[in-house]
């Protein structure tokens, strides 16, 4: 099976980019996303953190798991200024369309950037 970039950031540990299964139109599977998170996703948009073509991908029952803050996640989504919080592991992965495609070199340069500025 094909391979694409994503960012894992776990709530505990480093993070990393890693290669993940792609299919044939190199788009990520569902599958691969869940296994990411650990169970079901809901997309975070990055856009308001600068990232306008990447999405972060959570557990969407994260909270009602009682997962591990992510404190990493929360800063490089910016979702501080809403008052809210990331928990449990998460994704990152640019989108083209309606899919979820590997990062490109450019994005893992900006990613590594920003997580630098940020401290972590």
């Amino acid at each position: 099976m094909a391979k694409g970039k994503i960012l894992k950031i776990p709530a505990r540990g480093e993070w990393s980019f890693a290669d993940a299964d792609v299919d044939a139109d190199g788009v990520f599977p569902l599958e691969t996303l869940q296994g990411a998170v650990g169970g079901w996703i809901e997309c975070v948009w990055l856009g308001e953190a600068g990232f306008p073509d990447l999405d972060m991908f959570v557990n969407e029952e994260g909270k009602l798991h009682g997962l591990s803050f992510n404190v990493v996640a929360s800063a490089l989504s910016a979702i501080f200024a809403r008052g809210d919080c990331i928990v449990g592991d998460v994704a990152v992965c640019r989108h083209d369309d309606a899919n979820s495609v590997g990062l490109t070199d450019s994005d893992e340069l900006a990613l590594r950037r920003r997580l630098a500025e940020l401290g972590f």
